[in-house]
Order: structure tokens, then sequence, then C-alpha cells
């Protein structure tokens, strides 16, 4: 049987590999590996599939590495809720009400809709594994959508009543034999879908709960990703000073960590995800971009959850940017200079989408660069857009100009899942009109209406550190 072959020709390629810079090549895709890149690759007329790839800037595809995917069924329902009323809403009222033929359709629709801007692999940090029925249809929806997905397992594999109202804690182990379930299963270490744990980490469970579900995430060879940093969280010394910490953890947002434990996650290879649009709007506190570049931890850049912010990489890249260069401005502006040199780059932040979003999932040797020998996880943006006219920096027209309606094509394991603008195989109006149905019937059921706010919980002071103003 003939090995299935692409060749994509002369796009602008920006392969993310280390010292390298922009230039018209092709890249020959084999199966789902890419098997050369280069200029005027020799390949004898009609042995693959040819793209043109004129007029257009080829990169790797975006690593997402904290995203909600089932929470873009409510898309934009909390644009105005902080961080606390988003948990109060989402573990208290929302994700109850959620049916495994709802988590289905919401995982289909959000992974779908990561692939259209561009995103080829994601770390699904799901909290709605409150059934073997739930988390099935789960991972039923990744893999409809044939995105790469890391399923982060575990942060509801317990009893949900024991965590939902503020603030949010829960003494209650994962479930082992669940777990176990999981990894059987869904074994492949290699294939699109792997299993990861959504630990709860000790901002919501005590440390000797932590203990063991970490050593049974690492008992199953699984990677391990919590939220840590937030305001009145605990810290990574804590972590540190329970032997927890290595190069198999991410923690996410990190905002309020000190210089001492960016330094501790360096020491151990531990990789920090970041959603800059989400906390700057919720309340997390300032995204750390720039004191952990400075320090030589490159971090990795997630979006989050589509109830509060838009769904594509592009924006969260802008944000990565713009924040940690206002953050170094504002100190020579408050000394009355104006900033003359810019410390973090473009390609930086490029570099954070892509390849450093690979090292969170612990595939850097696989994806988040374009090379031979790497699985073909592919983004095509069409240049011949007045959008991205003309283009002089093909790396700052990626970040500052394109977004998803100029994604024209994507390819995860060699398979073109976006093609000339427009998904592949997938029904569009189908999937509207259930979307559509599914949120207005949970809405309903949760009892929620236009303008809806989550209410203030008794704690709601204590929560929001402000037990002492007055």
């Amino acid at each position: 049987m003939t090995m299935d072959r692409t060749l994509i020709r002369g796009g602008t390629v920006i392969t993310m590999e280390q010292g390298s810079s922009a230039q018209v090549a092709d890249i020959l895709i084999e199966g789902d590996q890419i098997a050369a890149v280069g200029p005027d690759l020799a390949v004898a007329s009609g042995s693959a599939n040819l793209v043109d790839a004129t007029n257009h800037i080829v990169i790797p595809g975006f690593v997402d590495t904290h995203r909600h995917v089932y929470q873009i069924l409510m898309r934009g329902l909390g644009s105005n809720w902080s961080l606390m009323q988003y948990l109060t809403a989402i573990i208290g009222t929302l994700g109850p009400s959620f049916t495994p033929e709802d988590l289905y359709l919401a995982n289909r629709l959000g992974a779908l809709d990561a692939i259209d801007s561009g995103v080829t692999a994601v770390f699904d940090w799901c909290q709605q594994s409150t059934s073997p029925e739930h988390t099935d249809a789960l991972i039923a929806g990744l893999e409809s959508a044939s995105i790469r997905a890391s399923f982060g397992a575990g942060a509801n594999i317990i009893d949900l009543q024991d965590c939902l109202r503020p603030p949010f804690t829960s003494s209650v182990p994962l479930n082992s034999d669940e777990l176990h379930r999981l990894r059987n299963k869904y074994s492949s270490d290699t294939g699109l879908l792997t299993i990861g744990l959504a630990g709860r980490g000790p901002d919501h469970t005590p440390i000797e709960v932590v203990q063991q579900d970490f050593a049974l995430a690492r008992e199953l060879g699984i990677r391990i990703n919590i939220h840590l940093g937030m305001p009145g969280g605990s810290t990574v010394e804590r972590l540190d000073d329970a032997g927890l910490l290595g190069d198999d953890l991410t923690l996410g947002h990190c905002n309020n960590f000190s210089t001492a434990e960016v330094q501790m996650m360096i020491d151990h290879g531990v990789t920090a995800s970041v959603t800059p649009e989400d906390e700057c709007n919720m309340g997390h506190g300032w995204p750390p971009i720039g004191r952990m570049v400075a320090a030589g931890l490159w971090p990795n850049i997630g979006t989050d959850t589509c109830i509060a912010v838009g769904g594509d990489q592009f924006t969260a890249m802008r944000f990565a940017l713009a924040v940690p260069r206002a953050q170094d401005n504002s100190v020579a502006l408050a000394s009355g200079q104006g900033p003359w040199t810019l410390n973090l780059t473009t390609h930086d932040v490029l570099r954070m989408a892509t390849i450093e979003g690979a090292r969170a999932l612990g595939q850097e040797s696989r994806i988040g660069s374009i090379a031979p020998g790497k699985q073909a996880d592919i983004v095509m943006i069409n240049t011949a857009d007045v959008s991205m006219t003309p283009v002089l920096d093909p790396v700052a027209s990626v970040v500052h100009s394109a977004g998803r309606s100029v994604v024209s094509d994507v390819f995860i394991a060699g398979r073109q899942v976006k093609k000339d603008g427009q998904l592949v195989g997938t029904d569009i109006a189908q999937l509207q009109g259930a979307a559509n149905q599914a949120a207005h019937a949970l809405l309903e059921r949760c009892g929620i209406t236009p303008g809806w706010v989550p209410p203030a919980p008794d704690n709601a002071m204590h929560l929001a550190g402000k037990e002492n103003v007055g």
C-alpha cells in the first residue's frame, strides 16, 4: 500500500527550530510525519498530493496548554464575571447540570473551534469527569474532531458535593480505579489522544491528598497539570517541601509566585502555563511572563475558558506580548524616561505558543516545530488577505496581524482538517443548531436568564481577600 504523501509547496516557512529563520520552502509529509523541509524539494510528479502555499506563511500548529474545552458551550456567558464568580458558577451551578450528551457536543465544538484558529494540540483541563459516562463522552468529542489532545482527567473524579461551594476545597482523594480505567482504555502515549491529570493541587486540597494524587499519576506515567499561584492560593514552596516538583508537572497561571519560587520551578524542570487574556480580565493577577523569561523560565500559553474570553491563540499571543512589555515600559516611564528597547519579541511569544507548549505536554520531540521526523502538525496562513498585506516580517505578521479568518489550512498528524478556510467533514449548520439547543436547555435547567450573575456566598469578602477592608 502506497504511503499517503503531501507536498506543501512554496510557502514562507517558520520552522521554530532553534537558530532558524523564515524562508520560502517546501514541506513533504509522508503518512503522519514530516519527511523533508527545504526549498524546491524534488518530488516525482503525481507521487504526492500538492498543496500550493504561495502567498502563505506556514507555521507549526499552536499548542494550547490550558483550555477548558467543554466550556465553549457557554461561550461569553461569563464575560463580565470575576474569577470567584466564574468558580461559583461553573462548579456550583452549571457543572452539575451537564449531561454526557452535552459534553460530547461541547468537546466536539470546542476542539473544532480550536482547530479553526490553528490550534493542533491542547491540554484539555476538564472539570466534568463526574462519571465514567461523562468522561467517555468528553473524550469521544475530542476524538470526533481529530485534534491532538492530552485529556486532563481527575479534577472531579471525586464526590462533587464535597466542593460545590467556595472556597471549593476537597479532602477526598481521586478515584484511583477510574483513573486506572482511563489509562488502560486510552493508553497511547504517542497517538492523538493521551491521558493527563488535571490535578486540584494545594489551592483546593490538603497537601497530604495532593501527595496521593501525584503519586497515582506518576504510577500511571501521566503528566500533571494544576492551577497554582492565584489570589490567596498556595505556593510552589509547599510542593517543594513535599517533594512533589518534577519535569512532568505544569503549573497553570502562576501569577503571584515569588522570584524564589520561579527558581524552584527552573531547578526541577517544572513548566508554566499562562493564560494572559483570561488572567487580566478575571482577576488572577498580572501574568508573570516577563519575570519568568528574565529568570530563564520560558512559559507556554493557553486560552483557559471561552466563558470569559475568546478562543484563539493569536489573541493570547498578543496579550502575552503586550502585558510584559507594558510592565517593563512602566518602570522606565516612572523614572521619567521613554523606553528605548523592548525586551520581549514577537518571535518569543510565537515560541511560547508552539515549541514551549509542546514541552509542557512532554511532546517537544514530536510536535511544536517543523522538522523531519516530527509529526505533521502544520498551519497555513493566507497572506493574500488585505489584513496581512504587506508581509515585511513574517513572524510579526503572524503575531500581530493574523487571526482565525486567515488560517486557511490545518494539518494534524498529516491529515488535513481545515482546507481553504473550511473545516473538513464538518456540517457547520448542524453543529450550530445542536449547540444552540443544548446551551439554552442547560441554562434553563440551571434557572439562568439573561444578565444572571453568580450569587455571592456568605464568605465572599474573605474569598476576595477583603476581610480587613472597612
